[in-house]
């Protein structure tokens, strides 16, 4: 479910920015690929968490979820460079934003499926009780705050006419995906220790 979200969304975010090139809603668009990335992150733990114990893993595998939770930390923390980084150049060299209703439709389409499927993943992840899960959900409900925050940002921009504002709208989603990424990264760490 998550990796279908996530190549719906990669898309859709992306249509978005190509419409109305905005920085904030790049910054959304790239962190649609962190959530392919993470996704398949996740399909490769839970698989190997899955087999049983044998003669090398003579307690099972389960500690791969926390890999892949930290995996999942860490892209987030790259993803909130990349942002970060285009922000800081949109500052530096401003580019108009095209105004209009497709691109900020498509990106919020983007975040209805990312909603629809962190809500069906967390629901698996209470059943499972499943830390790769949960982390994957939380991803994908982070994204959709972030989505919504730059879009707020979009519409903030046509209606003030203040470009410098999309960037730091980018920059602020930078710092905001930074903590969620810490966060995931700690709690995997602390689990392995």
């Amino acid at each position: 479910m998550s990796i279908a979200a996530a190549i719906a969304t990669i898309g859709l975010k992306f249509g978005a920015y190509a419409l109305t090139h905005s920085v904030g809603l790049l910054s959304d668009a790239i962190e649609a690929f962190v959530n392919l990335a993470a996704a398949l992150g996740a399909l490769w733990a839970l698989t190997t968490a899955a087999r049983p114990p044998d003669e090398r893993y003579h307690f099972g595998q389960a500690k791969a979820e926390y890999f892949s939770s930290g995996f999942e930390g860490a892209l987030i923390i790259v993803a909130a460079a990349a942002i970060a980084y285009a922000a800081v150049d949109r500052l530096l060299h401003p580019v108009d934003i095209s105004f209009g209703i497709a691109g900020p439709l498509l990106s919020g389409i983007a975040s209805a499926i990312n909603l629809g499927a962190a809500l069906w993943i967390l629901k698996g992840a209470r059943i499972h009780q499943s830390i790769t899960l949960e982390a994957d959900a939380k991803h994908l409900i982070t994204d959709v705050w972030t989505s919504l925050g730059v879009l707020a940002g979009f519409f903030m921009v046509a209606i003030t006419g203040l470009a410098w504002l999309d960037p730091v709208v980018a920059l602020g989603v930078a710092v905001h995906i930074t903590f969620t990424g810490w966060r995931l990264v700690h709690r995997s760490a602390s689990g392995l220790l």
